[in-house]
């Protein structure tokens, strides 16, 4: 269920990789962008000249000011007005870019398509130039429309980054960029709205497992947002009381024995942006607190409600989970009512507005059992256990509807009893969205009203 670390992708002035794409066939490579900085991003090329269809070597273009203060972009010899295309190209190349799902932009100073703040606006007719250097319309007309279809990415120019703590200022606001994207996913769902469906693209939040080993063995699983893995890993063991101070932690760090080894960010790069795997290891200065921490760990999880916390490593969590095939099929008229009739049975919430329930119903709507507990988790685990002690797994033709989010730890224990279909009133995590695909559970989410999300196995629901 672990997904490699993926470098940050930053969008480029082809021209500033080496790319022949310039006016008269050259380039402008940019030493610093391709040997330093390239070794830890992705790079997404992009030339709105080539790529608007102007070919190359081609006539050289200039921004005028026309009629009205616009801002045309013109041939510089047959004064042809290119304009058109250009804002053609932009506007479809700016939702392909949206896809790309980019950290920073780099582009190419005194561009009349990238250029930033330094591009010379000429007079029409006059043939007079001023330099209107901080001034919103002296951008390149590719780079005005990237910065007010992103207003918070990070981007800037060659020009500007030879500038050693400018260099260094946009290296970690690219990969904080990065790792607060990382929070999220895309998905493909189906949406429903009463009768109506349409195929359309949702966000999850990331949750994926952090195994946390103390001297290389293993100690915690537990399930997070990626990002902060050392502070998580340093709290979680203050929490536990592994450790009283930061003096006990002899190092902490990123394990590098699964899989190719990732390269670190370049230097410059802030230390807790560096890329993150899923394995986390701390040695303790007192090694012999070793046993008995592991010991007591043991004996904690034992007894956990957490459905993942206590297992040891990452590779055990669905390694015993077998694709579910029932032909359930359901109304979207049934799925749309679970939320209100679990909640018309939740007694206690009544009385106290602070407990979670899941609820088991058949393929028609009807109530078959529920539960509440403090921990949504525990509401699962007593509904489907209640089932379990009836000798009726697997539960094949039943519907598991839980108030709160669905996250990784509610799919697994609805696939290990055999449910078939999952609905929440909330969203799911983008781990809930994959462990479901895999174990061929129909995940349903933002269950409100006469509308829902179909994230996985859409099929079943009629």
């Amino acid at each position: 269920m672990q997904r490699e670390y993926q470098k940050p992708r930053v969008g480029i002035s082809a021209c500033l990789l080496g790319e022949r794409v310039r006016h008269d066939g050259g380039h402008k490579r940019d030493a610093w962008l391709v040997d330093v900085l390239g070794r830890d991003v992705d790079w997404v090329p992009v030339c709105p000249e080539v790529e608007a269809g102007f070919g190359t070597p081609r006539e050289p273009i200039d921004l005028v000011r026309g009629a009205g203060d616009t801002i045309r972009l013109v041939a510089l010899d047959t004064r042809r007005d290119v304009t058109e295309p250009m804002q053609r190209f932009i506007d479809r190349r700016l939702e392909e870019l949206a896809a790309e799902r980019l950290s920073g932009y780099v582009l190419k100073a005194g561009s009349p398509s990238c250029g930033l703040d330094d591009v010379l606006i000429h007079d029409d007719g006059e043939g007079k130039t001023a330099e209107t250097a901080d001034n919103v319309e002296s951008s390149g007309l590719f780079a005005g429309a990237l910065r007010s279809r992103f207003p918070t990415l990070p981007i800037e120019d060659e020009r500007r980054l030879a500038d050693p703590g400018r260099r260094r200022r946009f290296v970690e606001r690219v990969f904080a960029y990065h790792h607060h994207i990382s929070a999220t996913r895309s998905f493909a769902i189906v949406r429903v709205r009463g009768n109506a469906r349409e195929k359309t693209t949702d966000w999850a939040a990331a949750e994926e497992p952090l195994e946390i080993r103390l001297h290389g063995r293993p100690f915690a699983t537990i399930m997070r947002t990626p990002g902060a893995d050392r502070e998580l890993a340093s709290g979680f063991l203050l929490s536990e009381r592994i450790v009283r101070s930061v003096d006990d932690i002899g190092t902490i760090e990123h394990c590098t024995d699964r899989g190719p080894e990732i390269p670190a960010p370049h230097e410059i790069a802030a230390p807790n942006e560096s890329p993150a795997q899923n394995v986390i290891n701390v040695t303790l200065v007192d090694e012999s607190r070793l046993a008995r921490a592991l010991s007591e760990r043991r004996q904690t999880t034992a007894s956990a409600s957490c459905g993942v916390c206590g297992r040891e490593t990452i590779e055990s969590l669905t390694a015993d989970m077998a694709p579910i095939r029932s032909p359930l099929s359901v109304s979207g008229a049934d799925v749309a009512m679970l939320p209100q009739r679990l909640r018309k049975v939740q007694r206690v919430f009544d009385e106290t507005g602070g407990l979670h329930a899941a609820g088991l119903f058949a393929a028609d709507g009807r109530l078959v059992d529920v539960a509440e507990d403090v921990g949504r988790h525990n509401a699962v685990d007593k509904v489907i256990g209640g089932r379990l002690l009836r000798d009726e797994l697997p539960l094949a033709d039943r519907l598991l509807c839980v108030s709160g989010r669905t996250s990784f730890e509610i799919v697994q224990k609805a696939a290990v009893a055999g449910v078939p279909l999952v609905a929440a009133v909330s969203a799911p995590s983008s781990l809930a969205i994959d462990l479901a695909n895999a174990c061929g559970v129909t995940l349903v989410g933002f269950v409100r009203g006469d509308s829902f999300n179909i994230y996985t196995y859409p099929e079943r629901i009629r």
